[in-house]
C-alpha cells in the first residue's frame, strides 16, 4: 500500500503528470483508481520541498495530527464551556490511537484533519449565520475525499445535521450549499474517471472488494464462497475466467468490470440472507466504537541518532543464521537435538525455519548480544516470511522489557516465495541501563498457525550515545495517562456525555458533534472496515467524554465546598 502511494508520487516528481492521471494502460488497467490521488500529491510536494526522506512526511503528519487536537478544542469551545474544550483537546492530544497512525505513511490520519475542519465550519455557520463557513465545510469534506474515499457520503449527513440544528430560514439553502461545495471539490476526480476510464466512478474502486471482505469477516465457515484476501480474489478470478493475467493485480486487466462483478456476487449473498447480513452490519457498527489497542508512548526516549549508515560502517556484532539457531536450540533441547530441530537448510547463508501453532509473542529463534548502556543501536536482520506473521523484537535480557520492534512482517501474497530474495529489516533501539539484549524473531499469528521463515545474517551497528534521556519524566507521565484510552473507560463516559447534553437541552449541538460518528456507523458498517478507516469517530467522542468529566468535576467540587 505504501509503495503504491510512493510510486504514484514518483511519477509527479519525474514530471509524468499524464501517467499520474491515467495510469500505464487505460482504460483496461485501472490500478490508478485503487485510491484517490490526494495523498501521492502531498507526498510529492513534501518530498520536493523537504527532500525525499520518510522522516519529513512523518513530521508533516504529526503536525497535522496535532492540528486535529487543536481543532477539537476549538469545536468544543464554540459550543460548550472552556473546561470541556480543554479536556476534549487534551484527550485528543494524548490519544495513542491518533498518534500511532500519524507515524504510518498512509492517508488515514491526514484524512481526519479536513473532516474536523468541516465540523468546525459547520459549527461556525450554525452560530454566526455564515454562508462562507458552509462553503468551507463542504470544501473540506471534499478535500478529505481526495485522501480517502470513506467520506464520500458524509456531506449529506452533515446536511441533515444542518437541517436539524438551524432555523427555518436557512434550513434548505445551507445544506444544499454544503453538498454542492463537496461535489465541486471532488468533481475533478470524477471527471478524470469518466473521461479516461469511461465509467462513472466518483472517487476510487474497491466497493466490490470491500463488500466481499466484509461478508467473509463474519462467514468463518466460508458458506458463501466469497474471497477474504486480495490474493484469494485475484487467484479465484484468474481461475474462473481462465485469464492468468487477472492474478497480477486487483484492478489491472479489466479491473473496473471485475469489481462490478465482485459487487454483484456480494449483493447476491445479501439478498439471499438479509437477516444474517443485518446482524453483520450491527456487529460491525458496534466494533467501530471500540478503541484499537496500540502501543503507548515509550516511557524512555527512542533512538535520536541517524539511521542511514555510511557504506564504510562496520557492525560491532554479527552472526550467521546457523550459529544463532544452533545456539538457541542447544539451550532449549541440548546439543543432540540440534540437527533434528533446525529443519531444512538451503545453504550456509540462509536457513529455513518452521514452527507449528505459533501464536503471539512465541519465539522462533532468539540470541543474546552484549551492548553498551545508554547507547543507540541498529539491528539488521535479513529475513523472508513465507507463511504466517512474525515480528523482530529486541528486549532487555534481565527483565524482558521491550526495547524495539519491527512492524508485523507478512508474506507477499502476489509473489511466490521461491521468486523472492531475503529482505533486510532494521530495528533501532536504545539500550537504556542494560549491557545485554536479546534479539528474537517472534510469531505474530492471532489464534496460532504454521509459521515458515527464511533467516539470513544478523548484524548490530552502534549509532552513538543516547540523547534526550531527560524526557523520560514527561514520557512516563504520558505513558501512564494513555492507560485511560481503552473502550471500557472512553465509551461509557461518551454515552453519559451524550445523555447529559440531551438533558441540558443541547440536543441540536449534540447532533452536529455526533454527525461524523453516526455517518461511519451507518455507512462503513455495510463494508469491510479497519480501525484506521474510522479514525474520525474518536476525536468527537472525546468531546462527549469531556462533558462527562467536567460534570463529574463540578459535582465533586460542589460536594466538597458544601462540606466545608
Amino acid at each position: 500500500m505504501v509503495e503504491h502511494y510512493h510510486s504514484n508520487a514518483r511519477l509527479l516528481l519525474q514530471g509524468d503528470v499524464a501517467g499520474f492521471i491515467t495510469g500505464p494502460a487505460p482504460p483496461k488497467d485501472a490500478n490508478i483508481l485503487t485510491y484517490p490521488p490526494g495523498y501521492p500529491i502531498i507526498l510529492a510536494v513534501v518530498s520536493k520541498v523537504f527532500g525525499g526522506s520518510d522522516t519529513a512526511m512523518r513530521f508533516f503528519q504529526i503536525v497535522c495530527d496535532a492540528g486535529t487536537a487543536i481543532l477539537i478544542f476549538l469545536i468544543a469551545a464554540e459550543l460548550l464551556p472552556t473546561r470541556v474544550a480543554v479536556i476534549a483537546g487534551a484527550l485528543a492530544a494524548l490519544s495513542p490511537q491518533l498518534a500511532y497512525y500519524s507515524l504510518i505513511l498512509i492517508p488515514d490520519s491526514l484524512a481526519t484533519l479536513p473532516i474536523m475542519l468541516a465540523i468546525y465550519f459547520v459549527v461556525r455557520a450554525k452560530k454566526s449565520n455564515s454562508f462562507r463557513s458552509v462553503v468551507a465545510a463542504g470544501a473540506f469534506i471534499g478535500l478529505s475525499c481526495w485522501l480517502r474515499s470513506n467520506a464520500l457520503m458524509m456531506a449529506p449527513f452533515l446536511a441533515v445535521a444542518l437541517l436539524v440544528s438551524m432555523d427555518r430560514a436557512r434550513r434548505l439553502r445551507y445544506p444544499l450549499t454544503l453538498v454542492a461545495a463537496t461535489i465541486l471539490v471532488i468533481a475533478p476526480i470524477t471527471i478524470r474517471n469518466l473521461v479516461v476510464f469511461h465509467h462513472f466512478i466518483p472517487l476510487s474502486l474497491g466497493v466490490g472488494q470491500m463488500l466481499n471482505f466484509g461478508i467473509t469477516d463474519f462467514d468463518k465457515k466460508r458458506r458463501y464462497g466469497l474471497p477474504g484476501t486480495d490474493i484469494e480474489t485475484v487467484n479465484s478470478e484468474a481461475e474462473a475466467y481462465h485469464r492468468p493475467e487477472y492474478a497480477r493485480s486487483l484492478f489491472g486487466e479489466n479491473g473496473i468490470d471485475r469489481d462490478k462483478q465482485r459487487t454483484a456476487r456480494a449483493l447476491a449473498v445479501v439478498r439471499a440472507h438479509p437477516i444474517w447480513f443485518g446482524g453483520v452490519v450491527v456487529r460491525r457498527a458496534a466494533s467501530m466504537l471500540r478503541l484499537e489497542r496500540v502501543h503507548r508512548i515509550a516511557p524512555t526516549p527512542g533512538v535520536m541518532s541517524r539511521l542511514d549508515l555510511s557504506a564504510e560502517a562496520q557492525p560491532v556484532w554479527s552472526r550467521a543464521p546457523a550459529d544463532v539457531v544452533s545456539t538457541y536450540l542447544e539451550s532449549l533441547y541440548g546439543p543432540e537435538k540440534i540437527a533434528e530441530k533446525i529443519g531444512l537448510s538451503s545453504d550456509a547463508q540462509t536457513l529455513i525455519l518452521e514452527r507449528q501453532d505459533l501464536g503471539l509473542n512465541r519465539e522462533i529463534v532468539s540470541t543474546r548480544i552484549p551492548v553498551e548502556k545508554n547507547t543507540d543501536y541498529l539491528l539488521r536482520i535479513h529475513i523472508l516470511v513465507e507463511q504466517g506473521n512474525v515480528v523482530i523484537n529486541t528486549r532487555n535480557t534481565e527483565d524482558g522489557q521491550f526495547l524495539g520492534s519491527s512492524p508485523v512482517l507478512s508474506p507477499l501474497e502476489r509473489i511466490r516465495p521461491d521468486d523472492q530474495s531475503l529482505d533486510m529489516h532494521q530495528v533501532a533501539f536504545v539500550t537504556r541501563n542494560t549491557d545485554q539484549v536479546s534479539a528474537s524473531v517472534d510469531g505474530a499469528n492471532r489464534g496460532g498457525g504454521k509459521t515458515r521463515v527464511r533467516l539470513g545474517k544478523l548484524e548490530l551497528y552502534r549509532l552513538g550515545s543516547a540523547s534526550f534521556l531527560w524526557t523520560r519524566y514527561v514520557r512516563m507521565f504520558i505513558h501512564n495517562a494513555q492507560r485511560f484510552f481503552v473502550t471500557a473507560w472512553i465509551l461509557p463516559l461518551a454515552l453519559v456525555g451524550i445523555a447529559l447534553m440531551l438533558l441540558a437541552g443541547r440536543g441540536r449541538d449534540a447532533v452536529v458533534l455526533l454527525a461524523v460518528p453516526a455517518y461511519y456507523l451507518c455507512t462503513q458498517s455495510f463494508l469491510h472496515t479497519e480501525y484506521r478507516y474510522v479514525l474520525a469517530v474518536q476525536p468527537l467522542l472525546y468531546v462527549m467524554v469531556g462533558v462527562t468529566l467536567s460534570f463529574m468535576w463540578l459535582r465533586i467540587r460542589r460536594i466538597f465546598s458544601g462540606a466545608g
